[in-house]
């Protein structure tokens, strides 16, 4: 009795050890994502391997949820991780966790075009969610995927405002888009 109340014991310190190890891992990781937007200088507008879109809604307390859908993926992408930064805050001033998917969650995502099987981990889209208090936010995207194989990892930077209205885009990209759309 004496060694399976031991034995017990173990189990659950090391589980405990595990669990501790893992979510310092994530949070490792969650910095390390953090920091590769906060140090990157060049940003995109828009992806040719995916489509954003965004929505900005008021709530009852006056302050503001927004969310931006990642779908529409062109090419095969695994193991997605996104992170948003709200407004170009530093890691070290930030008062609350930015918003991610693909950092803390024991699921992989992966987006495949014109296929999805949810419970494979295989999803249409991704959606990441976060509140701020002002009606319009400035988030650095972080975007990244492996190949099909897992061995090559793909990273994007995106830069975006975020209104009631959708993203604002300069008047060069909306030109753009309208030359394409006339094509």
């Amino acid at each position: 009795m004496r060694r399976m109340l031991v034995a017990l014991i173990f189990c659950l310190l090391f589980a405990g050890c595990s669990r501790a190890s893992e979510d310092a891992g994530s949070m490792a990781a969650y910095e390390g994502y953090y920091k590769a937007i906060q140090d990157n200088d060049r940003f995109q507008e828009r992806s040719l391997y995916y489509s954003l879109s965004g929505e900005l809604v008021t709530l009852s307390d006056r302050t503001h949820r927004y969310y931006v859908f990642l779908d529409d993926a062109q090419i095969a992408m695994y193991d997605v991780v996104l992170l948003a930064v709200e407004n170009h805050t530093a890691y070290e001033d930030a008062d609350h966790m930015m918003p991610s998917i693909g950092v803390f969650e024991s699921t992989e995502y992966s987006l495949i075009p014109y296929q999805s099987r949810a419970d494979a981990g295989f999803v249409k889209g991704l959606v990441l969610s976060g509140e701020c208090d002002s009606d319009e936010v400035e988030l650095d995207l972080l975007v990244e995927w492996r190949d099909k194989n897992k061995e090559n990892a793909h990273r994007e930077y995106l830069e975006l405002t975020l209104t009631k209205d959708g993203f604002l885009y300069t008047e060069e990209e909306v030109e753009d888009a309208e030359e394409q759309l006339d094509e």
